[in-house]
């Protein structure tokens, strides 16, 4: 008698949850490692001894010298062919009719919650745009988010109102979020 947790089911189903946590993560590789320029608005700080220490400000913006309308692009449709081989994972998921019906709602919840991040991710982009701002990608994770904004540099005000657009469309922490310009 084969085991409950240990079939040709929980197999595929733990090889696809695989396989969409590794596109998640090359998703947001691509969204931290822009340039090879990190995201996020820290900066590192020279001390003692020769030892660095790296210190963040809430709403900080990092300056990031890179062609802006190659950028955008490149990030958004990086972010769709992640996002559109996550999707055809779960479809693939869905239509095996072998699925217990827990594996279903657990596939159902993941299907869910992907479809909020998305939501909320064109949500901040267009309220951002509506700021003034040229151009924005946003990148929305478990723990975070990161946003590009089109933009010279960010004043302390700008820093202020993408941050709370940010907060107020996502449950993100204001010291989880990560806003970066780029020229």
């Amino acid at each position: 008698m084969k085991g409950k947790w240990f079939g040709k089911k929980t197999v595929i189903l733990g090889a696809l949850v695989i396989a969409l946590g590794a596109a998640v993560y090359v998703n947001y590789a691509f969204a931290s490692d822009a340039n090879g320029l990190p995201v996020s608005g820290s900066k590192t700080t020279g001390t003692t001894a020769g030892t660095t220490s790296t210190t963040r400000n809430l709403g900080e913006s990092t300056f990031v010298n890179a062609e802006t309308s190659d950028y955008f692009a490149a990030a958004r449709a990086s972010r769709e062919s992640a996002r559109d081989e996550a999707v055809e994972l779960i479809e693939d998921l869905l239509d095996d009719a072998r699925l217990t019906d827990e594996i279903q709602q657990q596939v159902l919840q993941k299907t869910t919650a992907l479809a909020d991040a998305i939501a909320q991710e064109a949500a901040i982009e267009e309220l951002v745009k509506a700021k003034g701002f040229a151009d924005c990608v946003a990148y929305l994770t478990e723990n975070g988010c990161q946003l590009v904004v089109k933009a010279e540099a960010l004043t302390p005000e700008q820093n202020l109102q993408i941050l709370d657009i940010v907060t107020s469309q996502a449950s993100v922490a204001a010291q989880n979020v990560s806003i970066v310009a780029v020229k």
